[in-house]
């Protein structure tokens, strides 16, 4: 793995309409242990220029029914305005099922660390609440969703921040809080056995808190001639595969 100590300024994608197509692959090694890999590309919907293209390699432990945790290495090669540029993230998670008005209920608390650091953060701890509805109705097993996921930088650049006249100095800190969430929709079909198909739509936007004082995203230099850190807004509209060995 390539380690970097700078603060890269990309890895935000276009604020319009994305799409997103990946494949998986799943293969369970006993009945706690399962090995996963998969690839993911970002395409603009308009032009069809890509963004990026990331890879994942990783392994689900099932520690009951109730409990399971992942760890995951994606190494993401990002389409920069002047060069491309490598990221590397480490991810675990810890996922807690259980039951809401008897539909199948998914809680996640997820954090990762990237090298190199984007502008935000080097951070990320992610909370997801997924709730499926299943049912013997719709054809091809079909499984609509609704996941909401909530997300909080750490360790971000340093930013200085500065009164509305820009001669005062206030602080100077990363931009740590709560910036951003995510909600989605979608529906999984398995039309033949262990293989599914899931269309899935995602509304992100990135926001600051008003306990986030010298903090802030989306805020003017001194000179008030640009915005540093642009809020990072968009829409996907996505298509994966999985199999399962």
């Amino acid at each position: 793995m390539c380690i970097f100590s700078q603060s890269i300024l990309a890895q935000d994608l276009p604020s319009k309409f994305l799409n997103f197509y990946s494949y998986n692959f799943d293969y369970k090694l006993n009945k706690k242990v399962k090995l996963k890999a998969g690839n993911l590309f970002s395409f603009d919907t308009k032009t069809y220029k890509m963004n990026f293209t990331q890879f994942k390699l990783g392994a689900t432990l099932r520690w009951n029914k109730k409990l399971s945790s992942d760890f995951y290495y994606k190494p993401m090669l990002f389409k920069g305005a002047t060069k491309d540029i490598w990221y590397h993230r480490l991810s675990a998670n810890l996922t807690h099922r259980s039951k809401l008005f008897r539909l199948p209920l998914k809680n996640t608390i997820t954090t990762e660390v990237f090298s190199p650091s984007p502008r935000k953060h080097k951070y990320r701890f992610i909370y997801t609440a997924k709730l499926s509805f299943k049912n013997k109705v719709l054809p091809l097993r079909a499984t609509p969703y609704i996941k909401y996921q909530l997300y909080y930088y750490l360790g971000g650049t340093k930013v200085n921040y500065y009164d509305t006249t820009g001669t005062q100095l206030l602080a100077t800190n990363s931009p740590d809080g709560f910036h951003r969430y995510r909600l989605g929709t979608g529906v999984r079909f398995r039309p033949v056995k262990k293989f599914y198909v899931t269309l899935y739509y995602i509304w992100q936007e990135e926001f600051n808190m008003k306990s986030s004082k010298n903090r802030e995203l989306n805020i003017p230099n001194q000179s008030q001639t640009r915005i540093i850190n642009p809020f990072n807004d968009y829409q996907v509209v996505g298509l994966s595969f999985s199999y399962s060995l």
